[in-house]
């Protein structure tokens, strides 16, 4: 049996881990990460709000820093908005069959998102302004190498769960501030089925109506203390404002990275 035939093959499996936080393994079967790889992909290749850039001696770049491309957008802006509607919903779907705590949602934003290298995130809420102001859910849909996402919900010790292409990940009511990190990403593990190598992409869909039309102000949603990202923002993004500039003097040595 072929790769890509065992993976279609794999159980789709819900988890309720607590209310308002659900875990689908499987939740797309190859031939859909497949599809929404190659969306990914072509939404990424776009000149001018794709993952990649220009540095300043000309070379070919991804545009958040050295090792993570960055495309935040409302998902009327994306191409064939319906279907990635569709995708989101149908997993809100799933969840909500089995955890009456999680609430609806009408997606207004995808975060995509391409990891080239191992480099992981750091505990972190969802709580800055363009996620929402709601505690309707945020959707992760994962595709590409596998990661070990770590979170505490309040009350109980850290836990870690592995996240492996195809699996989506659901929090929202009352697990809607849930504290996460991503501890490590497992390079080498994409399926071979899939359009690219050695990669992780990630779609995470957001309900945050209070931003519609104010997209531009989070495009580079960094933390003012982040100099590394920000150093490599002024030598690729053009023009780099003065903002930028006032944050870079401004920033801790401690690198922090939010998404």
């Amino acid at each position: 049996m072929s790769s890509s035939s065992t993976a279609s093959a794999r159980t789709r499996s819900v988890e309720v881990i607590a209310p308002g936080m659900v875990f689908i393994k499987n939740a797309l079967n190859a031939d859909e990460q497949v599809k929404f790889a190659n969306y990914a992909l072509g939404a990424g290749d776009h000149p001018e709000k794709g993952f990649w850039t220009r540095d300043a001696q000309g070379n070919r770049a991804l545009n958040a820093d050295t090792g993570r491309g960055r495309i935040y957008d409302a998902i009327t802006k994306y191409p064939n908005p319906e279907m990635i509607t569709e995708l989101c919903q149908s997993m809100v779907g799933s969840a909500r069959a089995l955890d009456t705590k999680m609430p609806l949602m009408n997606p207004t934003h995808l975060l995509l998102l391409y990891y080239a290298t191992a480099q992981g995130m750091y505990w972190h809420t969802d709580s800055d302004e363009n996620d929402g102001d709601n505690d309707h859910p945020i959707v992760s849909v994962s595709i590409g190498n596998s990661c070990d996402f770590g979170f505490k919900i309040i009350g109980k010790a850290e836990q870690t769960i592995r996240i492996e292409s195809g699996d989506v990940l659901i929090w929202g009511g009352p697990n809607r501030m849930l504290l996460h990190a991503v501890h490590k990403v497992y390079m080498g593990t994409t399926p071979e089925y899939l359009p690219f190598k050695d990669a992780r992409l990630n779609f995470t869909f957001r309900d945050a109506p209070n931003v519609l039309g104010r997209e531009r102000l989070f495009e580079y949603n960094v933390e003012s203390n982040y100099t590394g990202v920000l150093q490599h923002l002024l030598a690729t993004v053009k023009p780099a404002t003065e903002l930028m500039n006032n944050r870079t003097k401004n920033a801790s040595r401690s690198p922090k990275l939010k998404v």
